[in-house]
């Protein structure tokens, strides 16, 4: 794992931001961080989505990384966390082990709905559809918008060229069987959930925190897939982020 800061980096706030499967955090907040000059950006680049690294072992060893990085560098708080897709299923995981503190929590699109006897079957197709994408073959529009939400083909704009099949196919069977803890309601800090209209499965996890956190902030960006908003509006998207962690 690596971590990378922001240019802004005097700023005592600080945020740190997790991007999704098979992008990175260049591809994923390049467009965003020019708009957040008032924070210490704190980029954390997982495991399989960078030249040379190992692959993607777990989300749990990946939360790991993380506690060992923020204890040894801020004490074990920060004020913010920023997880975008898988990297808010791994922010779900940071708070539900309470082992650092946040002040304030985004979980843009996390992904936390078990998907049973279905996993195996999921991970091959997204699995294979990654791979090609990655190695620029050509996928189908209609499969892309079934995942990712109608309009959102720019959505594989983010994604890492170098990620391979056994990255993503270990980061799918963890999300896939992914389960919520009960240890999560023991956190303290703000929580806000986003997804875009076009998507599905996230609405499901947002649904679900709920019941653990009644006063949840959910957010659904009108006429959007899946990262489009950030993707396609980096200023109104750091502008909703500012909103949150002010």
């Amino acid at each position: 794992m690596e971590f990378t800061f922001s240019i802004y980096a005097e700023s005592e706030k600080t945020l740190m931001m997790l991007p999704g499967m098979a992008t990175t955090v260049h591809t994923c907040f390049n467009k965003v961080i020019p708009y957040l000059r008032d924070y210490h950006i704190i980029l954390c680049e997982l495991d399989g989505h960078y030249d040379n690294s190992p692959l993607f072992e777990s989300i749990e060893k990946t939360c790991e990384q993380i506690e060992e990085y923020i204890k040894q560098n801020h004490l074990g708080k920060l004020n913010a966390i920023l997880g975008f897709s898988l990297g808010g299923t791994i922010v779900v995981e940071l708070i539900s082990r309470n082992n650092i503190e946040f002040d304030n929590v985004i979980l843009d699109a996390a992904f936390c709905e078990k998907m049973g006897i279905l996993a195996p079957i999921y991970t091959v197709i997204f699995s294979w559809a990654v791979n090609r994408i990655c190695n620029e073959k050509n996928i189908p529009t209609f499969m892309i918008e079934a995942v990712m939400g109608q309009g959102n083909g720019r959505i594989i704009e983010t994604f890492y060229k170098g990620t391979t099949l056994a990255t993503v196919k270990r980061e799918c069977g963890d999300v896939y069987t992914y389960d919520v803890k009960d240890t999560i309601k023991e956190f303290k800090g703000k929580i806000a959930f986003w997804y875009g209209e076009n998507e599905h499965y996230p609405a499901k996890t947002a649904k679900r925190l709920k019941s653990y956190f009644p006063n949840i902030q959910i957010q659904v960006f009108s006429k959007m897939g899946h990262g489009q908003m950030m993707n396609e509006c980096p200023a109104k998207y750091a502008q909703e982020i500012l909103k949150v962690i002010h």
